[in-house]
């Protein structure tokens, strides 16, 4: 194999024929290791690759050793293929909870590879198979395309040709035929039961926290019904606090799924054995009788003097783990995308702490503060201490005050003390006059009865008050007349004509126009309005 060196700018630059490669890729790691001649080695920031291979990345550090006794090598260190991808986010659109995508797979793995802006580096692979999927919350670009891949039966593959690196979607391949313990030494474990109970838990707190119960059958088939009892069952908890019931039926079914396996393999392949993450590798070890069938989840490429050897892990995590946690902001593994802060050095992905004297001086500030503080809190505490004392006491002399005041209580008429308890001896009194308080009598009680809803009687008597004095009632119009009245009975009024009024209405009818002096026509009747005039006061009839 010869490793090509390639700059952005300038493209492949070399070709390196004398080196050695240590590259792994799938569910953790995604980074490589490369050792070659110092004078011939990448830069930071140079891409390195198999071409028409998936074995590739960019150079994030390059070390060297000086002085007499150096070797004359450097030591490369980077990102896979995947590991870049790792390094991006599948976020959802503004305003929407995930990302959904569906399609033809060319088109897709087009959309998201722009989408996490590594046009330069990545192309998508024609094909147009349909596909769909929902991406977890924040997902890194390697898991997420695993997990797309996966979910419709396929793998994530990937080869450098064109000048890029082609991302395609292959169906997984199941390599039945190629673990023999007849042909390639491995190491098998069979597992009989694994985890079928999950116990899925969501939001809330007791009694009132989300459960949903997923169960496995005997073939790892994943439902709400129980099969598998008594010491056949595996339970465990699903912790995702952050999950509402719907989360729960989805995310638990997946997690109880992923426990689902018959075993795990380790192997080192041979070289016609070159397989993807995300295949199938099925070992049978003839002596025993066992076939073990698990998916492969990383694997291992070591390169040296041009010869490729391969190992892979195969399987998932420890099938009876009693417990594991979610949360709906997950971050699913795949790449590291840590960065070392002040005080911390970060070095193949493992921190290191480095406490210098301004930040132990930051600590020291702290803690005369936190002492400080903690001193007049027990100050205040102290004088809270004397006011209780204070209030205790002063509680104390009042109750002292109300029992002698107490035992001075004299009885009044009708009034009886026994000890702490006042008791009224009398309680029937006579009926109310005008010069003395009382009950109400029966009469006053029809009286009162008498009244009109929502009457009372001082209502009642302002309007008989307005009645006291004789009114008088005038007519005024064409008749004139007028009577006294009281209130006593009926009112009637003798009314004569006014011919002078009634002659006036005659004489003008509606629609006529009258000049005057300035006084108002209406008091001889009709209706009159009074009109715009240069002259005289000119009135017009309406009615």
């Amino acid at each position: 194999m010869v490793l090509v060196v390639h700059d952005v700018s300038k493209g492949a630059v070399r070709e390196l024929q004398d080196f050695t490669l240590d590259l792994a890729f799938g569910s953790d790691e995604n980074a490589f290791t490369l050792q070659c001649d110092a004078a011939a080695a990448p830069s930071e920031g140079q891409l390195v690759y198999i071409d028409g291979g998936e074995y590739g990345g960019v150079i994030d550090e390059v070390g060297y050793d000086a002085g007499r006794g150096a070797s004359g090598m450097a030591t490369c260190k980077g990102r896979t293929w995947h590991g870049i991808l790792a390094g991006k986010r599948l976020l959802p659109n503004s305003g929407n909870g995930y990302l959904s995508i569906s399609g033809k797979v060319g088109d897709v793995l087009s959309s998201l590879i722009s989408r996490m802006g590594l046009g330069s580096i990545f192309s998508a692979a024609a094909d147009t198979d349909a596909i769909a999927y929902t991406f977890a919350r924040f997902v890194d670009g390697y898991s997420g395309l695993r997990a797309c891949a996966a979910a419709n039966g396929r793998k994530l593959s990937m080869r450098r040709v064109d000048g890029k690196v082609q991302l395609s979607m292959p169906p997984a391949v199941d390599y039945a035929n190629k673990v023999d313990s007849d042909l390639v030494d491995f190491s098998i474990t069979s597992v009989h039961r694994c985890v079928n109970h999950l116990v899925c838990a969501g939001t809330g707190e007791l009694e009132n926290r989300a459960v949903v119960h997923f169960y496995a059958d005997a073939n790892g088939k994943v439902s709400h019904t129980q099969s598998l009892f008594g010491v056949d069952e595996i339970a465990a908890l699903y912790d995702y606090s952050n999950a509402d019931e719907a989360k729960l039926e989805e995310e638990g079914r997946k997690k109880l799924l992923e426990y689902q396996t018959k075993g795990s393999v380790e192997v080192e392949a041979h070289d016609d054995m070159d397989v993807d993450v995300g295949d199938v590798i099925s070992a049978r070890d003839n002596a025993h009788g066992c076939t073990v069938s698990a998916i492969v989840a990383k694997k291992i490429v070591k390169v040296s003097r041009g010869v490729a050897t391969y190992s892979y892990e195969v399987g998932s995590e420890t099938t009876t783990k009693t417990s594991s946690s979610g949360t709906a902001e997950s971050t699913s593994g795949g790449g590291h995308a840590y960065y070392a802060g002040s005080g911390l050095k970060l070095e193949s992905y493992t921190f290191s702490a480095e406490v210098d004297a301004a930040a132990l001086r930051a600590v020291e500030v702290k803690a005369d503060t936190a002492a400080t503080n903690a001193s007049n809190a027990s100050a205040a505490a102290g004088s809270a201490e004397a006011a209780a004392k204070k209030a205790s006491d002063a509680a104390a002399a009042n109750a002292a005050a109300i029992a002698a005041k107490q035992d001075a209580l004299t009885a009044g008429a009708n009034i009886s003390i026994d000890g702490a308890t006042i008791s009224a001896t009398d309680t029937t009194y006579t009926v109310a006059t005008s010069s003395r308080d009382g009950l109400m009598s029966a009469s006053d009680k029809s009286t009162l009865d008498g009244l009109a809803t929502g009457a009372t009687v001082p209502k009642m008597a302002e309007s008989a008050g307005r009645l006291a004095a004789a009114r008088t009632v005038a007519i005024t119009g064409a008749v004139n007349g007028s009577a006294a009245w009281d209130g006593s009975g009926d009112l009637s009024i003798a009314v004569v004509g006014d011919s002078a009024a009634a002659g006036f209405i005659a004489a003008h009818p509606v629609g006529t126009y009258l000049e005057n002096t300035g006084y108002d026509p209406s008091q001889y009747g009709g209706t009159w309005e009074r009109v715009p005039s240069l002259g005289p006061h000119t009135w017009l009839r309406t009615d």
